[in-house]
C-alpha cells in the first residue's frame, strides 16, 4: 500500500468512527430551564435578568427623581435618605417649610423606606435647578452606624461642572454612592429655589430575586445624558495613521 493510499485509508477510518455522532442528541429538553421566565421588565432583579448565567445585554438604569422646594426667604438645610435617624420623623428630618415630590410617580417614603430593605449604589447624578447658585453648594454624604462611628465625604458640586458644559441650570455628575440606611445625604437648600436630583442606581441587592431563582446582586449602566448629539470628531491629514499617534 502506498503513502497515499494509506493516508485516504486513515481518512476513511476517520469519518467512519464520525458516523455515530448523529447531531447532538444528547442536548435534549429544549432549554425548559427558561420556560419560567417570560419578559425582562425591571432593572432591580426581582423579576428580570437576574437568573440568566450567561452574558446578556446590561439593562439601562432607571433613576430615582426627587424634587426639593424651599418657598421661604432663608437657606434651609435639606435631607435625603437616612432611613434608619429620619423614618419616624413627620418631615424625614427636613425643616418643615421644604416640600418633597417624588417625580417618578411615586413617593419619597417609599424610596426611603426602600433603603432599608434593598440597597443600591448610585452611579450617576443630575441636579436641575432654575438658580444656577444651587449648584455650586456642597453636599455632605455620611455614613453611620449605630454603635456611634459614622464618617462623611463632601461633595462640591461647584468643582464638577465640565468645562464644556453650557447649560447653567444642569449638572451632571459621575460619583458611585452606596445608599442604606445608614446613609444621608445633606445639603444646603437656597432660598425660594427648587431642586431636581435625579438618581441612577448601578447595582441593586435584592433578597426577593434569589427567591425567584435569580442573583441577589443585579446591575445595570447609566445612560449617557450629556454630549448625544455631538458631532464626530474628524481631522483632515495627508499623513498616514500611524504618523499621526506616534506623534
Amino acid at each position: 500500500m502506498t503513502s497515499k493510499e494509506k493516508e485516504l485509508n486513515g481518512y476513511l477510518g476517520f469519518a467512519e468512527k464520525m458516523s455515530g455522532y448523529d447531531g447532538m442528541d444528547y442536548f435534549e429538553g429544549d432549554l425548559s430551564s427558561f420556560d419560567d421566565y417570560d419578559d425582562f421588565d425591571d432593572f432591580d432583579g426581582d423579576d428580570a435578568m437576574s437568573y440568566a448565567s450567561g452574558t446578556p445585554a446590561q439593562n439601562v438604569s432607571d433613576p430615582y427623581v426627587i424634587q426639593y422646594s424651599n418657598p421661604t426667604p432663608a437657606t434651609l438645610t435639606a435631607v435625603l435618605f437616612g432611613y434608619n435617624n429620619n423614618f419616624n420623623s413627620p418631615t424625614f428630618g427636613n425643616p418643615p417649610a421644604i416640600v418633597i415630590t417624588n417625580l417618578q410617580g411615586s413617593s419619597y417614603t417609599a424610596l426611603l423606606g426602600q433603603t432599608n430593605n434593598k440597597a443600591f449604589q448610585i452611579g450617576k447624578w443630575r441636579f436641575q435647578s432654575a438658580n444656577s447658585s444651587q449648584l455650586a453648594q456642597t453636599l455632605t454624604i455620611a455614613h453611620f452606624d449605630a454603635n456611634g462611628k459614622q464618617y462623611s465625604t463632601p461633595l462640591n458640586l461647584s468643582i464638577m461642572r465640565d468645562a464644556y458644559q453650557f447649560q447653567n441650570d444642569i449638572l451632571d455628575v459621575n460619583k458611585v454612592v452606596t445608599i442604606d440606611g445608614n446613609t444621608q445625604i445633606t445639603f444646603p437648600l437656597l432660598p425660594v429655589t427648587d431642586l431636581v436630583i435625579s438618581m441612577f442606581p448601578i447595582s441593586v441587592l435584592s433578597a426577593k430575586a434569589v427567591l425567584n431563582g435569580g442573583m441577589s446582586l443585579n446591575k445595570a449602566v447609566a445612560p449617557r445624558l450629556s454630549g448625544k448629539n455631538v458631532a464626530p470628531v474628524i481631522i483632515n491629514t495627508n499623513q498616514k495613521v500611524g504618523g499621526v499617534v506616534k506623534k
